[in-house]
């Protein structure tokens, strides 16, 4: 594949680049306000890492290891941003703005649960940082990608577009799936299960 093939091939369309950029910028600021609400009021975060931790346990994640969890994790993550993307069919709500708000804050909670207990940052950079990498680039675009169509599928129903519109939106939702979303979530997947354990142990 030649350059020009490979530009092609992960191209993606302004819009969505200027949604992607957005989404990022607001994740980041969520993610501090969630740091802040969890050092200044622990109780508002808490429920939130209750939600995740029994998450991961219906999810099985407690009880395998090895290329087990690798295809749980991967499983799991690919299916939870199918539905994020998948979300933006529904007119108005927007609601993959709730997934990347979830997200944001519970890893700024996560992060002063760290440090209240005296695990520390390092410690915290150091379970999350190895595969975070990789999968919280995926996890802006799929909530950016879910963001888009909502948008477009708004903007039909207003009379701003139609449904090739619509189409054409979804088409580029599914190459930004298999093109960005798929291959980041298996390395991270890969490095979640067999790498972070081993860095995150040098802390623990």
């Amino acid at each position: 594949m030649n350059a020009g093939s490979l530009r092609a091939y992960f191209a993606l369309p302004p819009h969505l680049i200027e949604r992607i950029r957005t989404t990022a910028g607001a994740f980041a600021v969520l993610v501090v306000i969630g740091f802040a609400a969890g050092m200044l009021r622990p109780e508002t975060v808490e429920p939130l890492m209750r939600i995740f931790v029994n998450a991961a346990a219906s999810a099985g994640l407690y009880e395998v290891e090895g290329v087990s969890l690798m295809a749980t994790i991967l499983s799991n993550n690919l299916l939870s941003l199918l539905t994020v993307i998948t979300m933006g069919l529904v007119p108005f709500a927007y609601l993959s703005a709730l997934e990347l708000g979830v997200n944001a804050m519970l890893l700024g909670g996560l992060a002063a649960f760290y440090q209240r207990e005296g695990l520390g940052l390092a410690a915290y950079l150091a379970g999350t940082l190895p595969h975070g990498v990789f999968e919280l680039p995926a996890l802006v675009i799929g909530c950016a990608t879910g963001l888009y169509l909502c948008r477009a599928v708004t903007n039909s129903l207003l009379g701003n577009g139609n449904a090739k519109v619509v189409a054409s939106v979804l088409s580029q939702c599914l190459r930004v799936y298999c093109h960005y979303i798929l291959p980041l979530m298996a390395i991270a997947a890969f490095l979640e299960a067999f790498v972070t354990p081993l860095i995150l142990g040098l802390f623990l």
